[in-house]
């Protein structure tokens, strides 16, 4: 597999480790840390689409 696959596996793993962490500050209540939370949360569903958009295309351009 090309290096950009695994550089791809590896930021979503990075990804799915800020949602669980998201979810873990969420359950503990409300104030900053649950807001904290959903901001992990968020920025990890807008980060792993994009970087697999990125990946495709840079597997597609090699």
């Amino acid at each position: 597999m090309p290096l950009q696959i695994w550089v791809g596996i590896g930021g979503t793993l990075v990804a799915l480790a800020f949602v669980a962490n998201g979810i873990r500050h969420i359950r503990r209540g409300e104030g900053h840390l649950a807001n904290a939370g959903r901001l992990h949360i968020a920025m990890a569903t807008l980060f792993i689409p994009v970087l697999w958009l990125i990946v495709l295309f840079q597997v597609m351009s090699a």
